[in-house]
C-alpha cells in the first residue's frame, strides 16, 4: 500500500513539473519582474508585420511546410533508443527524416518508435541532452526485434545561456540570433579517447547539426560560410561545437536588435551566461533604378551573408525600399531584379536614407522564360533550367517564386534548353540565344496526378489463370478501337526535343500478385489484350478509357 501511495505522489510531482514547464514565460516570471513582448504583431493575411517596414518580409519567420517523405500506411520498421551508458530506454526522443527534418515518430516509455517507412532511408534521432544520431533505417526490423540506437550524452559542447532584455525588463517571445566567426581558428570541441561509440556519435552530431534536423536545437558549429539563425524564446541556450571568437547579431519581429562579440573558450563542456540588451534597430531606405533613372519595381534587396530574420525588401512601383531592423554599422547589400544584372552594393551605413542603387540591364543574349505545370499553368518555383552548347560547359539556373528564370546563353546558335522540376517530366527544346520571353510547360511525372488532372486514364485489374490464380509477368496491351492522336499535342511552332507530349506505350506487365495498371492518353472504346489476342478483334476485354478516370476491377483470363 505504501508503495502505491508513494507512486501516486511521484506521479503528481512529475505532472506538476510538466505543467509548470509548459506554462508561458509570463506566468513563470517572479512577482515584480516586467516582461516585454518582442515577438511583434502579425495581422491576418500578412506573412509577418510587427516592427518591419512595408514590403519587407522576415523569411525565417514565415512558416514553410516541411516536405514529408513518402510513408507507408502502417509501421514497417521499429527503432529502439537507449542510453549508451546505462542501457535504459530513452523516452520522448524524436525520430526524423535526416534530409528534411520532418518528425516521423516519438519513442515510448520502452524507447520504441514504430516507423511507417515505404523504403529504407536515413533517419536522425533527437533527444534532449544527447548528441544527434544518424540511423540508416532498414525494413527488416520488427516490434519484437527492433533496430537499436545508442544515445550519447552531450558532455563536450559549450553551452551558452543568453538572456535578452528591453529597457531593463526581461524580453519575452522569439529572438532570432546569428553567429559569425571572426577568427580563422577552427577549434572543434571534439571528444578525446578511443571510445568508438562516442567518436561515431560526435561525427554524426557534427554532420546533422548543419542539416534541417538540427534547425530547432540552436547548434552552432562555427562554419564561416553558414547562413544559419537560431530561434530562442526570450532566454535560450546555444550549444557550440567549436571554440573561437564570434559576432552575435540578434533581432526580433518587433524591430529590436543587438550586436556584440563573444568568445567561446576551447574547454570541453564549458558553460557561460550572457545578458544582452535589445535596442530599436536601424532602417536603410533608398531607391533602385535603371541606368536611365526610371524606377525598377519588384527588385529585392537583402544583406549579403544574411541576417537573423532573413530580411528581404521588395521595391514598389516607384522603386523605393526600406530594409530593417538592422544592427548599427556598415552593411553590404545584394540587389536582384529579373531583367537586370545582380548587384553587390556597399558598404553603406545601416541607418542611411535615400540610397540610390543603379542596376545594369541583362545582355541581349540572355534567355528568359517561365516554367509552369500542365495543364493548370501554375508557376513552378525551384525548377532547374540548363543551357547546353556542344563542347561548352552547361549554364544552370533555378526559377524564382514566380517560376521565372534568366540565364546567360553561350554561343551564337540554337542550343538545348532543358527544364527539370521535381514531380514533372523533363522538357527540352532548341532555343535561340536572346530568344523572346517564353513559357516552358512541363507535364506531371506521376500517373495518379496525370489522371487527377484529366491528362490520362488508368485501367487497373489482374490476370488470372483457369483456376483463378494470379499470373505473374504477363504483358497487357491497350488497343483503342479508333486511331486517335495523343491528347496532348506538342507546342506549335516550337522545336521541342522531349517532354512536350505524354509518350505512353499503352503496355503494362502484371506484378507478383497478377495485378496491372495501364495508363493511356488514347481515350474511348478499346480492348485490353493478352499478347496472343492483339490481332484477334473478338478477343480481349472491352472497356472504355475516360480522361481523368480510373477503372478498377478489370479481370483478364489466360
Amino acid at each position: 500500500m505504501r508503495a502505491v501511495l508513494l507512486g501516486l505522489v511521484v506521479l503528481a510531482v512529475v505532472a506538476a513539473g510538466y505543467l509548470i514547464l509548459r506554462r508561458p514565460a509570463a506566468e513563470l516570471a517572479p512577482s515584480g519582474i516586467d516582461l516585454v513582448d518582442v515577438t511583434g504583431s502579425v495581422p491576418a493575411g500578412s506573412p509577418i508585420a510587427g516592427g518591419l517596414p512595408d514590403n519587407t518580409v522576415a523569411t525565417r519567420i514565415v512558416a514553410t511546410p516541411d516536405e514529408a517523405p513518402e510513408l507507408a500506411s502502417s509501421p514497417t520498421a521499429w527503432l529502439r533508443v537507449t542510453d549508451s551508458v546505462s542501457g535504459r530506454p530513452v523516452a520522448g526522443a524524436a525520430v526524423c527524416s535526416a534530409q528534411g527534418g520532418v518528425e516521423l515518430a516519438f519513442t515510448d516509455e520502452a524507447g520504441i518508435a514504430p516507423l511507417p517507412l515505404s523504403k529504407p532511408q536515413q533517419l536522425a534521432v533527437v533527444a534532449d541532452g544527447y548528441l544527434l544520431r544518424l540511423v540508416p533505417a532498414q525494413l527488416d526490423s520488427s516490434a519484437e526485434a527492433p533496430q537499436e540506437t545508442r544515445m550519447v550524452s552531450d558532455g563536450w559542447s559549450h553551452r551558452m545561456r543568453l538572456h535578452f532584455t528591453v529597457a531593463g525588463a526581461k524580453a519575452s517571445g522569439d529572438v532570432w540570433v546569428m553567429f559569425r566567426r571572426l577568427d580563422q581558428d577552427d577549434t572543434l570541441l571534439t571528444p578525446t579517447g578511443d571510445d568508438a561509440v562516442i567518436k561515431r556519435a560526435w561525427q554524426e552530431h557534427s554532420m546533422l547539426a548543419r542539416m534541417p534536423v538540427g534547425k530547432d536545437l540552436a547548434l552552432e558549429d562555427g562554419s564561416p560560410t553558414a547562413d544559419r539563425a537560431h530561434r530562442l524564446q526570450g532566454d535560450g541556450e546555444v550549444r557550440f561545437l567549436a571554440a573561437g571568437r564570434f559576432r552575435l547579431t540578434a533581432a526580433t519581429a518587433a524591430g529590436r536588435v543587438a550586436q556584440c562579440d563573444v568568445v567561446i573558450p576551447a574547454r570541453i563542456g564549458g558553460r557561460s551566461d550572457l545578458t544582452i540588451a535589445l535596442e530599436p534597430g536601424a532602417t536603410l531606405t533608398g531607391n533602385v533604378v535603371a541606368p536611365d533613372g526610371h524606377p525598377l519595381a519588384d527588385a529585392t534587396v537583402q544583406l549579403q551573408g544574411g541576417d537573423p530574420l532573413g530580411l528581404v525588401a521588395t521595391t514598389g512601383a516607384g522603386g523605393a525600399f526600406a530594409l530593417g531592423p538592422l544592427a548599427p554599422g556598415q552593411v553590404r547589400l545584394h540587389v536582384h531584379h529579373f531583367d537586370h544584372e545582380p548587384l553587390a552594393f556597399g558598404p553603406v551605413d545601416a541607418g542611411a536614407t535615400g540610397v540610390r542603387i543603379t542596376m545594369q540591364p541583362l545582355p541581349a543574349s540572355v534567355v528568359r522564360g517561365r516554367v509552369r505545370s500542365r495543364p493548370d499553368l501554375q508557376p513552378i518555383e525551384g525548377a532547374v533550367v540548363v543551357w547546353t552548347v556542344d563542347g561548352g560547359a552547361p549554364v544552370t539556373v533555378r526559377t524564382d517564386d514566380q517560376g521565372r528564370f534568366a540565364l546567360r546563353a553561350t554561343g551564337d546558335a540554337p542550343a538545348r534548353l532543358l527544364v527539370q522540376a521535381q514531380g514533372f517530366v523533363p522538357y527540352a527544346e532548341l532555343v535561340e540565344p536572346g530568344a523572346p520571353f517564353a513559357d516552358y510547360d512541363v507535364l506531371p511525372a506521376v500517373p495518379a496526378v496525370r489522371v487527377e488532372k484529366g491528362l490520362s486514364a488508368l485501367l487497373c485489374g489482374a490476370v488470372v489463370d483457369s483456376r483463378g490464380q494470379p499470373v505473374v509477368g504477363v504483358p497487357i496491351r491497350w488497343v483503342p478501337l479508333a486511331t486517335t492522336a495523343p491528347a496532348l499535342p506538342g507546342a506549335i511552332g516550337r522545336r521541342t526535343l522531349e517532354g512536350a507530349v505524354l509518350d505512353l506505350p499503352g503496355l503494362a506487365t502484371t506484378g507478383v500478385d497478377g495485378a496491372f495498371a495501364l495508363e493511356t492518353t488514347r481515350f474511348g472504346d478499346g480492348r485490353l489484350c493478352l499478347p496472343d489476342d492483339v490481332n484477334a478483334p473478338s478477343r480481349g476485354l472491352r472497356v472504355e478509357a475516360i480522361a481523368g478516370e480510373t477503372r478498377n476491377g478489370l479481370t483478364l483470363r489466360r
